[in-house]
């Protein structure tokens, strides 16, 4: 009999424990409710976001991330996540790339639960997210399906990996969060532009260990617009596109991301150097009419 667990995510990142010989069985509570992001200026944005249900899927004291936690599970798991809506909206979620046995979406109407179940059959990154007006508030997250394969995102080598980083892209149109039931999406005009949910100065680093360390770059867009990421001083090898690898590997500087999709890039830590640009290309490097800011972080080396 296949087992059931219920996970409590800390620190923003789900960790499950080593796979036994038959795939496990998960499940995981994520609560949707409102709340304010702080942004550079003394500015706070609307925003719904998934949390972490606590131990037994309560969602009391629910506080909205975004992104959302990180999700990350094994490739065979049977994968459920329940959704507890604490909004006066009704919350879709859906997993491109991912088949749901419920079709392509669950929705939970407000005050209720609702639960997607799919099997995690490919590894790979994914995007966990509302859809319409839910994306652009916050509802969305980072799912990770660990390959079989030790130490590689995927089965090829040319995906193996010391060490990897999440990197949510997304943006935030205050005027929107305000008013999410009513605004114009044709007038949807972003501000402000993160990273993991933080503008410049704000982002958090990559840490990059010592040279010869390989690290795993999971981009994932999350906005509407395609998104170009410069990386300065380095190359990256992409070695995947919406959780397919690739068949033949190319080292780049820039790479467009679309939206909604994700990619996965290997950065080799150079012998010299200590502190390497990365942002985005289109130079979303503004926080309102402040400069710098928006999506730029560097990949540090100890």
């Amino acid at each position: 009999m296949r087992r059931t667990l219920v996970l409590v995510l800390i620190a923003a990142c789900l960790v499950l424990p080593g796979r036994s010989a038959a795939a496990a069985g998960v499940t995981i509570d994520l609560c949707a409710s409102a709340g304010t992001l702080p942004l550079p200026g003394s500015v706070f944005a609307n925003i719904w976001g998934f949390s972490a249900a606590a131990p037994g899927g309560s969602c009391a004291d629910a506080k909205p991330s975004l992104p959302g936690p990180v999700i990350s599970v094994d490739e065979g798991d049977d994968v459920s996540l329940v959704v507890h809506n604490g909004l006066t909206v009704p919350v879709s979620l859906e997993v491109p790339g991912l088949s749901l046995d419920q079709g392509a979406s669950v929705t939970a109407a407000p005050g209720a639960t609702a639960t997607a179940t799919f099997t995690a059959s490919a590894p790979g990154t994914y995007l966990y997210q509302g859809t319409e007006r839910q994306l652009p508030m916050g509802l969305y997250g980072a799912l990770i399906v660990r390959s079989a394969v030790a130490g590689r995102a995927y089965a090829p080598a040319a995906t193996a990996y010391d060490r990897q980083e999440v990197l949510v892209l997304s943006a935030i149109d205050p005027v929107f969060n305000a008013s999410p039931a009513t605004a114009d999406l044709y007038r949807y005009a972003p501000k402000y532009w993160l990273i993991n949910g933080k503008a410049y100065p704000g982002t958090d680093p990559v840490h990059g260990g010592p040279p010869g360390t390989t690290v795993l770059l999971r981009y994932l867009n999350a906005g509407f617009d395609n998104t170009s990421m410069r990386l300065l001083g380095l190359y990256e090898r992409v070695v995947a596109r919406d959780a397919r690898p690739l068949g033949n590997p190319f080292e780049a500087t820039a790479e467009t991301i679309p939206a909604g999709g994700t990619e996965d890039a290997v950065v080799t830590i150079p012998p010299s150097g200590s502190r390497f640009a990365l942002y985005n290309r289109q130079l979303h490097l503004t926080n309102g009419a402040a400069s710098p800011g928006g999506m730029l972080t560097f990949i540090e080396v100890p």
